[in-house]
């Protein structure tokens, strides 16, 4: 358990290999303009709500705009014992490369 870091390019074989949860955080409003592939949209407020509904056993990908609110909340939910991965540079690096 606890906090990674991915890029980008990582985001799809976390999705493949370890059956993780796509999760951005952005709001409701971001997300419909664009999102990545297979992303559910829970904006950051909702977040509490949505973590204790899910499967604390599944790797959760959080991403947000540029990174830094996706590893703040990554490592609230690190410490509780959930195995998080935050992407580094959040959507905008996501863009950068695809």
């Amino acid at each position: 358990m606890g906090l990674c870091i991915i890029g980008a390019n990582d985001i799809f074989r976390y999705v493949r290999q370890r059956d993780a949860i796509l999760v951005d955080l952005r709001s409701g409003e971001a997300y419909r303009d664009f999102h990545i592939r297979g992303a559910v949209s829970v904006p950051a407020e909702q977040l509490p709500r949505f973590m204790k509904l899910t499967d604390k056993n599944r790797v959760h990908i959080f991403y947000c705009q540029h990174g830094s609110q996706s590893i703040q909340a990554g490592k609230i939910y690190a410490r509780r014992g959930y195995n998080i991965c935050s992407v580094a540079g959040g959507i905008d690096s996501y863009r950068k490369r695809h």
